[in-house]
């Protein structure tokens, strides 16, 4: 046995025609408006929850994904002198102190991307995650990046985000546990140059 599988990529749910590359592993399905992500030969397509940012009266060129994680973050040990990004936009604006433990969301780009422009996008809109809208019949592809390929990303922007701060960073000592996932369908447009930036933050993506 090879280990290939072949999934028919239609829809669970109307069975509809699911558009995707050949590295995709997140799915949106335009005409009942489900999403999936893959999962393993018992259940091939896995439902997830999908929302888009909506940013009326910007003409979009496309909607690409984005994992929404939600994380409890516990700071063991930290020490610094100064403000926190990531951190301290998890921790209501406060500075978090060792055993203190807060929620927020991760996003992140799910899709290829240079490593600095990830990074940037993910801070961006880890801080400022902006109001959700409804599932619309858009396009939703080129997501190649894992659950467990977000995690780890969530936890470089969380490190990287600290170590960029004016501040000196001593130590970090944390605990980091993720809920359920989402997806994000984040729209961008195209610059005059032919390049493209997202429609909220007009950051490189």
């Amino acid at each position: 046995m090879s280990g290939l599988q072949l999934v028919p990529l239609a829809c669970p749910s109307c069975g509809a025609g699911v558009e995707a590359g050949a590295a995709d592993v997140v799915y949106y399905c335009s005409a009942c408006r489900n999403g999936y992500l893959y999962g393993d030969r018992t259940t091939p397509l896995r439902p997830v929850e999908v929302a888009f940012v909506t940013v009326p009266g910007k003409a979009i060129s496309t909607y690409l994904p984005f994992w929404l994680l939600p994380a409890t973050v516990r700071i063991l040990a930290r020490t610094t002198s100064g403000g926190a990004g990531v951190l301290r936009a998890m921790f209501g604006g406060s500075e978090p102190a060792p055993g203190a433990e807060s929620q927020g969301i991760f996003a992140l780009p799910a899709y290829d991307l240079p490593l600095a422009s990830l990074l940037a996008l993910a801070q961006r809109y880890t801080q400022a995650l902006p109001t959700l809208g409804e599932r619309l019949g858009e396009r939703l592809r080129g997501g190649r990046l894992t659950v467990e390929d977000a995690q780890k990303l969530a936890e470089y922007v969380l490190i990287a985000d600290e170590a960029q701060k004016p501040d000196t960073l001593t130590g970090l000592r944390y605990e980091l546990r993720f809920g359920p996932p989402r997806l994000l369908g984040v729209p961008f447009v195209l610059t005059p140059a032919g390049g493209r930036v997202d429609a909220l933050f007009g950051l490189a993506g």
